[in-house]
């Protein structure tokens, strides 16, 4: 009898809870095998971010550094420029050992400046997303919610900026003052804001009269209690999936500035292609790495956008 209470009472009792990062696992890895492509982004995107964090701080190189070789031809007592100097400059090199991918035409490692670019790409990309993303989608949930003149006035506003040309915008920004990181980054912050409203507002129109948001207005809760506590999580799916999409065009609007010589000082990608098309025919890896670099970053977290809202998107979950 007691055996059989002993066996009762462990039928009964609760599966232990799951940690959080046990249940955050096992959510990246369902979604990893429901979304090949988007699994396979992620971890383009895992792998990006970490080379952009890390890269920097593990090669053995400074950014700016310039390199020499001993000069084979070397003559004291010679009349020729080219024997005269003990050293040359190791302009435009070969991949080597002690640098994988050779050097620019400045001599300087050219893998050191890529993983510094990714990192200005990573600050450039997740920083202005963040922050249009944010003030997009305040500016959207409010525009919808109250309605009337108010969603009218603004959504006027929004189209007037939206009809600018978006990278004539940019310069505009960039070129009133001093180009430094700080300006190109509410540059881009402020030209992807709008954008982000008109997604968020069109989400919020749907929900904004669902029977939990009348209940709440029966009650008596307050406009700010709605928006942020019963409105904002049930826009969050669309939010997410656009903060994703931005990062990749915030970085390539920034390369598109650093091409033009008109971003802020420092490796940039952008500069990379710039440079690399005046060795095109000599020297074609300057352009095909910071290229590529660019190509695959935004490749991977428009491809990660898209399997997110695939992901998140109840009508498209099951398909």
């Amino acid at each position: 009898m007691s055996s059989d209470a002993t066996i009762v009472t462990s039928w009964g009792e609760r599966p232990p809870e799951r940690s959080f990062l046990t249940r955050t696992l096992l959510g990246v890895w369902d979604f990893m095998r429901r979304r090949k492509v988007g699994g396979v982004a992620l971890v383009l995107v895992v792998i990006i971010i970490g080379l952009g964090v890390i890269g920097p701080y593990v090669t053995p190189y400074d950014k700016d550094e310039s390199f020499q070789s001993e000069n084979p031809n070397y003559d004291p007592d010679s009349l020729k420029e080219e024997e005269m100097a003990p050293f040359i400059s190791l302009r435009l090199s070969n991949p080597t050992g002690s640098h994988l991918l050779g050097t620019d035409d400045l001599a300087r490692d050219l893998l050191t400046r890529v993983l510094y670019g990714a990192q200005r790409s990573l600050i450039f990309g997740f920083g202005a997303a963040s922050i249009s993303t944010i003030l997009g989608a305040i500016l959207g949930i409010v525009s919808a919610y109250f309605g009337g003149r108010f969603d009218l006035v603004i959504q006027r506003i929004v189209d007037a900026m939206i009809a600018i040309p978006g990278f004539l915008f940019l310069l505009l920004m960039v070129q009133t003052g001093e180009t430094t990181i700080l300006r190109v980054l509410l540059a881009l912050s402020v030209l992807g804001a709008f954008g982000v409203s008109r997604v968020v507002r069109g989400a919020t129109l749907a929900v904004r009269n669902d029977v939990y948001i009348e209940a709440s207005r029966v009650i008596g809760a307050s406009s700010p209690r709605i928006l942020f506590r019963h409105i904002a999580p049930n826009v969050a799916a669309p939010v997410i999936v656009i903060f994703s999409v931005t990062i990749g065009s915030s970085i390539l609007a920034e390369a598109g500035l650093a091409f033009l010589n008109l971003g802020s000082p420092g490796p940039s990608w952008g500069t990379m292609v710039n440079v690399g098309r005046q060795f095109f025919d000599s020297k074609p890896i300057l352009s095909l790495v910071g290229g590529g670099a660019l190509t695959i970053t935004v490749l991977a977290f428009n491809l990660l956008g898209d399997a997110l809202r695939d992901a998140l998107d109840p009508r498209l979950r099951g398909s």
